[in-house]
């Protein structure tokens, strides 16, 4: 079925739904379990199937017009399961990203392209319940949406429809509108209140926040981290993940003292949590954690991070030695991601210890990136051109979600983290530079947020967030 000048296409047995534009496929959907039938009714604008799950019938239809439509109907068999466990699978194309808020009845999908800005599909739950199902892994293509909440039963009879209804955008932010009225900004700083316009709906919120009322307006005020609210509004259960961001110097430290309390071996990227801790004044080094630190083996791991913290040490211990020694491991890896702010950071380090490395920093610095996210930082270093780099930035503002709230399924705390270095590297005299400002500000408020709750068990993801040619003197 052509939709513009993209296509849908079917399978023959109804068991995927897939969305192309051009050569590159956008989206895939496609419901887990189902058992492909043949088709029962197809038009040039419209296809129909009967398929059978675990738990009964699903009649599936899937129609063109102004919009794409996704509708699925299930219906429960006698003597089967009761409680409804179907999922709806999502996967995206190789070139695009997805983004999901997937808050129940009020569900929006972004499928956005992954190297440029637009144009972007939403699709919008029309009709029925989202909500992510457990963590995919770091290697997972889809993702899996539960299409009722947990624990709820369908009996014999009753009916179960899920809608979704897809739209082009020529922007991410676009999708903004579709989501609901009284949804503002949903990331603050600790203690700071946050107002919807609540007060005539349903309200469950965990025991550690503060609610208050005021005629039809609902304050929440929590400390540090990330919260949901239950809302019941007319249409069914939404749920609103709302973030209290911490200060910087507040998560490093917490996972610089955590290092050294635990003592024994550190990667290179938990030596340079820990001095930039030190540095940054968030945690002050006995001679035990000195000692720790003079013990890493970071030229072993032949890795960036390894190269930062011989620069940052090399700085903090005012060694001319530790930093030629970096740059030397520098120069045996491959120009990768964060190799250029590494490199820039090498040739500032060197000023500042006295060295002499000019010529070796200006040849670390002109070496060709290997693939388009490290190609941008290095661009966004040397050349500092829009036409350059614009698009290629767009795509990694889209693989954070613009400043929509949700996140990102598909993507790992590391390379979010590394994303927010890029967007920061934008030149402030670029047209949308503020806007990749305040994208970054989001996805790193979500990254210090899910260091608070425990999410992120490892200091990898913060170590690359405080990675700069400052080594970490900028937040």
């Amino acid at each position: 079925m052509h939709w513009g000048d993209a296509e849908v296409r079917v399978a023959e047995d109804g068991t995927s739904i897939r969305l192309l534009r051009g050569p590159d496929l956008v989206v895939e959907l496609s419901w887990v379990g189902a058992h492909g039938a043949p088709t029962e009714f197809e038009s040039d604008d419209e296809v129909e199937h009967s398929l059978a799950t675990p738990e009964g019938k699903l009649f599936q239809r899937q129609s063109v017009a102004e919009g794409w439509r996704s509708r699925w109907v299930l219906t429960r068999e006698a003597r089967r399961p009761a409680v409804v466990e179907d999922r709806l699978r999502v996967r995206p194309g190789s070139e695009y990203s997805l983004w999901s808020w997937a808050s129940g009845v009020s569900a929006v999908l972004a499928v956005a392209p992954a190297h440029s800005g637009g144009p972007v599909l939403g699709l919008r739950l029309e009709q029925g319940y989202l909500e992510e199902f457990g963590n995919p892994s770091a290697t997972s293509a889809s993702v899996d949406y539960l299409i009722a909440p947990s624990g709820a039963e369908l009996t014999p009879g009753q009916r179960l429809v899920t809608a979704l209804v897809g739209e082009w955008h020529p922007l991410l932010d676009e999708l903004a509108v579709r989501l609901p009225g009284w949804l503002n900004d949903s990331q603050l700083d600790a203690e700071e209140p946050w107002w919807g316009d609540l007060a005539d709906y349903g309200l469950s919120a965990p025991d550690d926040v503060t609610i208050d009322f005021t005629e039809s307006m609902v304050s929440v005020t929590a400390a540090s981290g990330r919260r949901v609210l239950d809302v019941q509004t007319p249409r069914g259960l939404s749920r609103i993940p709302l973030e209290w961001v911490p200060g910087v110097e507040v998560v490093l430290h917490d996972v610089a003292s955590a290092v050294v309390a635990r003592g024994g071996r550190l990667s290179a990227a938990e030596a340079l949590c820990v001095q930039f801790a030190s540095d940054r004044q968030a945690l002050w080094l006995d001679p035990a954690a000195e000692d720790l630190l003079d013990r890493v083996d970071w030229a072993a791991e032949e890795s960036v991070l390894g190269a930062a913290f011989g620069l940052a040490r090399g700085r903090s211990l005012g060694e001319a030695a530790l930093v030629s020694d970096a740059l030397r491991l520098l120069g045996r890896l491959p120009a990768g991601v964060g190799y250029g702010r590494v490199a820039m950071a090498g040739w500032i380090t060197s000023l500042s210890v006295g060295l002499e490395a000019q010529e070796r920093c200006h040849e670390l610095l002109g070496r060709a990136a290997v693939g388009r996210t490290a190609s941008l930082e290095s661009s966004l270093l040397h050349y500092r051109s829009v036409d350059v780099g614009d698009a290629e930035l767009a795509g990694a503002a889209n693989r954070l979600g613009g400043l929509l709230p949700g996140g990102a399924p598909l993507l790992g705390w590391t390379e979010r983290a590394q994303l927010v270095g890029l967007l920061e590297l934008c030149p402030p005299e670029w047209e949308r530079a503020g806007h990749y400002a305040l994208v970054a500000d989001k996805a790193r408020g979500q990254i210090l947020c899910a260091y608070i709750d425990g999410r992120v068990p490892h200091a990898e993801p913060l170590a690359w967030l405080l990675l700069n040619p400052a080594l970490g003197a900028l937040d």
